[in-house]
């Protein structure tokens, strides 16, 4: 058997069709591997977070160790190990929210400073408002109690000691004339 070779005319010469088609396709090529390297951030281009955004997050969120201290004010060790993670998820892209919920997924929700408003944290948020409703209604009751007239109940042996019978003569002169006097 005879094996035929086949040649195939790849020149490229100026007016060479082939020649056209490679030009097409280096240019473009070039065209959005210039495209990509402005658009896509590399790690040395990327900007490093401010300290501002980083203490932003930092505010929301309680110190691991010091009870009633937030993240940004601490100054322990576990607190600035946590402020370099915050920069580091910062500089990855992350939000402030998805910092909060990462943290919250790790720790728990004793990390944030202010509880999420929804489930059994909710009555955290309502029980306050609730009790000063409740307050608010329980001092008006009192108050409109205690400014009603109370009735005198007198007791008969007193009511006795009151009648005109038995307040003297010189004491009801001296009214009268008073009143004359008036």
């Amino acid at each position: 058997m005879c094996k035929q070779k086949s040649k195939v005319n790849l020149s490229l010469t100026k007016n060479s069709p082939y020649l056209a088609k490679a030009t097409f396709f280096l240019t473009l090529t070039c065209l959005l591997l210039a495209i990509s390297l402005i658009i896509l951030p590399t790690p040395s281009l990327a900007q490093e977070p401010s300290l501002d955004d980083i203490d932003d997050v930092a505010k929301q969120m309680n110190c691991p160790t010091c009870v009633g201290v937030n993240l940004a004010d601490c100054r322990t060790q576990t607190c600035e190990q946590w402020r370099d993670q915050i920069a580091d998820l910062l500089a990855e892209g992350y939000t402030e929210q998805e910092i909060l919920d990462y943290f919250e997924e790790r720790y728990g929700t004793r990390v944030l400073l202010e509880p999420p408003r929804h489930g059994i944290t909710l009555v955290l948020w309502v029980l306050p408002v609730v009790a000063l409703i409740a307050g608010a209604i329980g001092l008006a009751m009192l108050m409109r109690k205690w400014n009603q007239p109370q009735p005198i109940t007198v007791a008969a042996d007193e009511a006795s000691t009151l009648t005109d019978s038995h307040l003297s003569d010189s004491y009801l002169k001296q009214v009268e004339e008073d009143l004359d006097h008036s």
